[in-house]
Formats: structure tokens, sequence, C-alpha cells
């Protein structure tokens, strides 16, 4: 009798151990808290300059295109140390136009400028020019001129002015945070390090930027 006491009892605390044994290793949660910096974005309101520009409107001379030529050729006389400049000048264009030409001539004797005066031409109605030089002929330019007409035109001026919007501004600031450790209580005895749960990771939040500003 008193030994089936005995094996009662050893019984007992065998199923003792095997209770503790099995409590102390079930893994249990819990929570501690700590604080961390968070960077975040918000949006700061400022004032800049904004460059525009504006059209204004001005006046140009600009020449007629009317289409005209100048055809020329030289006569010597060389008995008098001279020569003649014969040009014609001829409107090729459909329109009647006024011109007037300007020749530049080298000689042997130096140069010599003149200027025609202006003629009005029917289209396909040509003017003979005459011109004596003194010396040999060494070298001629020329240039056609036209009328000019007033066409108003428009160009971009810049100009400034103070408008007001916003840009993104990184701050920080303290954030309370739990994490959760999972362990049991052995291994808590045995100081094992923690183990703590992966924290989700963190959203970033849709940040709505006004991009219209106001005068």
């Amino acid at each position: 009798m008193n030994k089936r006491k005995i094996i009662d009892h050893w019984v007992i605390i065998g199923v003792c151990i095997i209770i503790i044994l099995i409590g102390i290793n079930i893994p249990y949660t819990t929570t501690e808290s700590y604080t961390e910096k968070e960077l975040y974005t918000e949006q700061e309101p400022y004032n800049t300059t904004q460059t525009y520009y504006e059209k204004e409107a001005y006046i140009d001379n600009v020449p007629l295109n009317i289409k005209a030529t100048v055809n020329w050729h030289i006569s010597d006389r060389l008995v008098f140390d001279q020569f003649d400049l014969i040009a014609v000048l001829k409107n090729t264009d459909n329109v009647t136009g006024e011109f007037w030409v300007k020749f530049h001539v080298e000689s042997t004797r130096g140069f010599h400028d003149f200027t025609i005066n202006r003629t009005s031409l029917k289209p396909g109605e040509s003017y003979q020019i005459k011109e004596r030089i003194n010396g040999s002929f060494s070298y001629i330019t020329y240039r056609i001129y036209q009328p000019a007409i007033e066409v108003e035109k428009f160009r971009d001026i810049p100009k400034e002015r103070t408008i007001n919007t916003t840009r993104p501004v990184e701050r920080s600031r303290d954030v309370l945070r739990v994490k959760k450790n999972t362990l049991s209580l052995l291994q808590r005895i045995l100081n094992y390090p923690p183990n703590y749960e992966p924290e989700p990771p963190a959203e970033k939040p849709v940040e709505n930027v006004d991009e219209n500003w106001e005068e």
C-alpha cells in the first residue's frame, strides 16, 4: 500500500515536471514600446518671382520685295582716259515698283559713287543708266533699293510677377512605436536574444500637390 502511494507521488511529480517543462517552452508575446525618428514631407507655401512674356506691337519698315535686275557693260574712251558705264535697270516682277540704284565704281583714277533717282517701272519695263567715269575700269558694285512700307509686328517683352506656390519640405518627428517579442519562459530565463515580429512596411501617404498658383 505504501509502495503504491510512493509510486503515485512519483507519477504526480513526473507529470508536474512534464507540465512545467511544456509550460516554460510555450512561447508567448510581450510588447515593448520605443521612440524613433520618422521622416515625412509636407508642402510649404512660399513666394517666388516668375518671368512671363507679353506681346508688344511695334512698327517695322520693311522694303518691298519686287524683283528687279541690273545688267551693265562699259564703253571705253581710251583716247580721253575715260569709260562710260551703261546699265539697264529692269522690273522683272508682275507688279509696278519704284527703284533706285547705288553704284560704287573703281578705276585707275580712284573710285566713283553715284545714285540714280527713283524710277517707277511697270512689269517688264526698263530704265537705262549712263555714267561717264575718268580712268580705266577696275571694279564695280551696286545695290538696288525699294521703298519701305510700315508693317506692324509683335515681339515678346519679358516681365516679372510674384506668385504664391508650394514646395515639398522634408521634416522629422518622434514617433512612439510598439514591437512584439515572442519567446518562451525558458528562453527568457536563458537570456535568448529578442525574437521581434517583423513590422509591416510603412506605406508612404499619398500627398496631393496643388500645382496651381495665384497671382
